[in-house]
């Protein structure tokens, strides 16, 4: 069984379910053992493998954006300090599934507005795994507020399926 370390337990993670008790799920996996980037809970992973995940590159055109990392790998929250193996989670649902996401999971760079006219402003991944309103590949959310600088209200997309 996986444990949260007593060391993470009081940290705030950047990325928090809002509508996910049965809109979302938390997938059952494993970290890539190639994956040696920082990783933010809310940041974009892809499938490397049958049961591997890592962040979302890009660089490859079959890459295709699987779900929002639910765990942290990074200098302040280490979910795999002190084990032998890289159990991970990554959360996949469908279009009612919300999440709040804080900086640096997401591009704070990028220009985030929600827009008046009724249409709908997709979230894409950057080649660092961070969601970002700069169209590349398919999208993985939708913004549905923009709550501060520093963080966002987002709504999963149904993955992209290509035959």
């Amino acid at each position: 069984m996986y444990r949260v370390s007593l060391d993470n337990v009081g940290a705030r993670r950047t990325c928090r379910p809002l509508y996910e008790r049965h809109q979302a799920t938390p997938y059952a996996t494993f970290l890539d053992p190639t994956e040696t980037d920082d990783i933010y809970s809310g940041m974009v992973l892809m499938r490397t493998g049958a049961d591997t995940v890592a962040l979302y590159d890009g660089t490859s055109a079959t890459a295709k954006p699987f779900g929002l990392s639910a765990l942290d790998k990074n200098a302040v929250i280490n979910d795999l300090d002190g084990l032998n193996i890289k159990p991970w989670a990554v959360w996949i649902g469908g279009s009612d599934a919300f999440f709040t996401i804080d900086a640096p999971a997401f591009d704070d760079t990028a220009s985030w507005a929600v827009p008046t006219d009724g249409t709908r402003e997709l979230v894409y991944a950057t080649s660092a795994g961070k969601l970002t309103t700069v169209v590349d590949g398919d999208p993985i959310a939708e913004l549905i507020e923009v709550v501060s600088d520093s963080r966002i209200i987002v709504r999963l997309l149904p993955p992209a399926v290509t035959v």
